[in-house]
């Protein structure tokens, strides 16, 4: 890329110094060529004006002398060189100017410029300068070597300044496929550094978007199988054992036995879709809910669990408990979160109690465990307090949240007891 950005640069720099200095050199040397021209005529204007008419006599015009190099003449009507130095007959500029005019050549390494001699509107003769072309061309050679070096040295400040915007471009770049690879490689935090260039700066913010929502699909989606798999390993757990229970007695009943595994798949395809659909904020909005509806059917389902290890599952409705307002299948897994946590960390009864409370509805989950230590924060997590995966109450208390309500551990000692708190519908 580097090497890319300053051959277009080196490239550019050489053809843009070739369409200026072309030019310009052949117009310095047409321009050198013309004042010398100018000076000779000049020269030679003076001296025809200062020449009599009688300069063909026995006493022959004085010419001035003429500068280093140069050759100045005085020729007759008939083109021979009477005074001054030249060649000896005319040729052929100053036959132009023996005919009246302004004669100019280049001839023989020689600019020439030859004007007429007048007397009473006659041409009498004609003065003929001439100078070295090559003082032209050393003038020339001496310009022409200065635009080199001025070329050269814009060619080098352009080779530089595109290396050091070779280096400012590519850093990032190079920035940019590192970040693609780490972010191929799962590291959805890595982020692009701004560089100051508005265009990389779009693109490294759009990089960084991409992997905000890519590492953020992918954290929903390890949460959607880490919650899966914490809501799901009890309710498959007891679906084993009933079928086992089944195969395991002769006398059992297989069609109830498999009606009721059926039941408890269909259970378990509605957890996972709620799970799914509450994890990716694709769950319904909050409706009224009826709390005394949600907690019979937690009753079916965890009533029997808890009956087969020897503790009670009691529930508790303060009469004129008011709906109230969140997403149902939330509340049906964080009571199943509350109980699971009752069943496997617990001991003794179970209790669910719903009343009002400070305008809102609370939902107690109380076991008669051995309590928690007040240093676990056991909705962190990771954390747990009995060996488990300290997923479920992390999960609850999210579930909580998000639609408007709040999850507390409301009793740490000497039972353990959590607080559902939700807002009534007129809220």
């Amino acid at each position: 890329m580097r090497r890319r950005i300053v051959r277009v640069a080196l490239a550019s720099a050489v053809l843009a110094v070739a369409l200026f200095a072309l030019p310009l050199g052949i117009a310095v040397q047409r321009i050198y060529l013309g004042d010398a021209q100018v000076a000779l005529e000049r020269t030679a204007l003076r001296t025809a004006i200062g020449i009599g008419p009688d300069f063909a006599g026995r006493d022959p015009a004085e010419l001035p002398d003429p500068g280093a190099g140069e050759q100045l003449g005085l020729y007759d009507p008939r083109g021979l060189r009477i005074s001054g130095s030249g060649p000896d007959r005319a040729d052929p500029a100053t036959a132009t100017a023996l005919g009246g005019g302004v004669g100019q050549d280049l001839s023989g390494g020689w600019i020439i410029v030859s004007v007429p001699v007048s007397s009473a509107e006659q041409v009498v003769g004609a003065v003929r300068t001439a100078a070295p072309i090559a003082e032209v061309w050393r003038r020339t050679a001496l310009t022409w070597a200065a635009m080199v070096l001025a070329a050269a040295l814009a060619i080098g400040i352009a080779i530089l300044a595109a290396r050091v915007l070779a280096r400012r471009v590519n850093r990032p770049l190079e920035e940019f496929a590192l970040t693609a690879h780490r972010l191929g490689d799962g590291d959805f935090d890595v982020r692009t550094t701004p560089t100051g260039m508005p265009e990389i700066d779009d693109a490294g913010n759009s990089l960084n978007a991409t992997a905000e929502r890519i590492g953020d699909l992918v954290r929903r989606e390890q949460q959607i199988a880490a919650n899966a798999s914490h809501q799901l390993r009890t309710p498959l757990s007891g679906l084993r054992a009933s079928l086992e229970s089944a195969l395991s007695d002769p006398s059992a009943d297989l069609t109830t036995a498999a009606r009721t595994a059926i039941r408890a798949a269909d259970q378990l395809e509605l957890t996972i879709a709620e799970l799914i659909d509450l994890t990716r904020g694709n769950s319904p909005p909050n409706v009224a809910v009826e709390v005394t509806a949600v907690l019979d059917a937690a009753v079916l389902r965890w009533g029997p669990p808890l009956a087969a290890a020897g503790r009670p599952l009691r529930l508790r409705l303060t009469e004129g408990c008011p709906p109230v307002r969140f997403t149902e299948s939330a509340l049906r897994q964080i009571l199943d979160v509350l109980l699971d946590n009752a069943l496997r960390h617990g001991a003794g009864a179970v209790t669910m109690t719903a009343r009002p409370v400070g305008g809102a509805i609370a939902i107690d989950v109380r076991d008669d465990g051995h309590g928690i230590p007040f240093d676990l924060d056991v909705f962190a997590r990771g954390v747990s307090h009995g060996g488990g995966s300290g997923i479920g109450l992390a999960l609850a208390r999210g579930l909580a949240e998000d639609g408007g309500g709040r999850l507390r551990l409301s009793q740490r000692e000497p039972t353990t007891q959590f607080t559902l708190l939700l807002p009534p519908v007129d809220q």
